[in-house]
């Protein structure tokens, strides 16, 4: 199950049950869901980020949240307008909403340094350092070495089986533990992609501890 379907499962669950909590279970009674937005922090929260990081130059990156637990002192009421809070970082401030997608940049240092804060003021920092993953290739002559980083759970490198950009490719996938030494090498003809898929996942993130972050791209290594 992609992760794509799984938020679009939790998003349903949620309107739904906004909707019968706000009419009462029969369509038309009551107030409707989209007439509230969360501005308070949510009890959880999913971060989503997909970041390419083009050949010698900075990452791309694009960050969306998604509310996964409200807390107790809001269960059984009606969100349906999404939720509402506003993005701090070193180089912008702007009001963020769930479900949606936003270009953020990273520090020199490699590190994507953020808030969330809510309507009260009240501040959810988040340090993801991306400098593993930026860096998780070394150029050995004819030869390219990757290697696992801490929240790796799968790397794809793709090869062509005939000549460059023409006919089938293969997929060769790669986890934590099936690295040797955790490494993997191959050499750089022009079979194999400039890029290398990558996903991970990290959790018990941000200032709360509560949070869950993924992270998915293409690192290029020419």
């Amino acid at each position: 199950m992609s992760i794509k379907v799984f938020l679009g499962m939790i998003t349903c669950f949620y309107l739904l049950s906004c909707d019968l909590l706000a009419t009462g279970g029969n369509p038309g009674e009551g107030r409707p869901c989209n007439e509230k937005v969360l501005k308070v922090h949510a009890d959880s929260l999913g971060l989503e980020m997909t970041a390419i990081c083009a050949y010698k130059k900075e990452c791309s990156v694009k960050l969306g949240f998604y509310v996964i637990g409200l807390p107790d002192s809001l269960q059984g009421m009606c969100f349906g307008g999404g939720t509402e809070l506003r993005l701090e970082s070193f180089d912008t401030a702007m009001v963020v909403k769930d479900w949606k997608i936003y270009p953020v940049s990273l520090s020199q240092d490699d590190h994507l340094r953020f808030s969330l804060i809510d309507i009260n003021n009240i501040e959810r920092k988040y340090d993801i350092d991306f400098s593993e993953i930026i860096h998780s290739y070394t150029v050995r002559g004819d030869s390219v070495e990757v290697k696992s980083f801490d929240c790796l759970e799968r790397m794809v490198i793709y090869k062509y089986r005939i000549e460059k950009n023409n006919g089938p490719h293969d997929i060769i996938d790669l986890y934590p533990d099936s690295l040797k030494n955790g490494k993997y090498v191959f050499y750089q003809d022009d079979l194999y992609f400039d890029k290398i898929y990558f996903n991970c996942s990290l959790n018990s993130q941000s200032s709360f501890k509560t949070d869950s972050v993924y992270i998915h791209g293409d690192v290029y290594w020419r």
